[in-house]
């Protein structure tokens, strides 16, 4: 009886134990899966890099091999002149009296410095599309805000990255179709409102 029940609590053990290892297996794989989706890039999405000094408002647009393929139906080419001829890209305080100076849109090889230029060949290597749009505003301290359009432009894009620069300022923003507004300014807070106030 001492031997049957020796045999029955060491295959409960082993039953536990195989048991608890498979659910920590199951737990790291959940977690490692989980942190993919965090890192993962959304391919509906397009990066606009915005720099605003004094008078002039410049921006940067970038659209992967991969965002450009969720996105759209046209070849690269296509896309990159639709754009081009697509007026306006983005609508601008009309009290800020902007005109735009410069406009383009390149289909270009994409940046990948880890890979070596000789193991690419022109017609291998993955493409994207960069956009420049430059003002010249006559009251920049009007632009406080302005609306991006490419939602228009492209019906299917869901989202995009901005990262703005200016003088004084620095921020990132996301755009989505519900959002489509890009703040160019600071909110001033009350603190530096109280602070402006007293000063004077």
């Amino acid at each position: 009886m001492n031997s049957y029940h020796k045999i029955i609590t060491e295959v409960t053990f082993y039953i536990i134990l195989g048991i608890a290892i498979a659910i920590t297996a199951s737990h790291a794989k959940g977690r490692s899966f989980g942190q993919n989706v965090h890192r993962a890039y959304e391919p509906a999405s397009i990066l606009l890099d915005i720099n605003l000094q004094k008078d002039t408002l410049s921006l940067f647009l970038s659209i992967s091999p991969e965002a450009a393929n969720t996105i759209t139906k046209l070849p690269l080419h296509s896309l990159a002149q639709y754009l081009k001829e697509f007026t306006p890209l983005v609508r601008l305080p009309e009290e800020a009296e902007c005109r735009q100076t410069q406009k383009q849109f390149l289909v270009e090889p994409v940046n990948m410095p880890y890979l070596k230029a000789e193991s690419l060949s022109a017609n291998s290597s993955p493409k994207e599309i960069s956009g420049y749009l430059e003002y010249e505003c006559q009251n920049p301290e009007n632009l406080s805000h302005f609306k991006f359009l490419g939602f228009e432009a492209i019906p299917d894009l869901k989202h995009t990255s901005v990262w703005l620069i200016s003088e004084n300022w620095q921020s990132k923003q996301q755009l989505s179709q519900e959002q489509r507004e890009v703040q160019l300014k600071k909110e001033q807070d009350m603190t530096d409102f109280l602070l402006d106030f007293f000063n004077d």
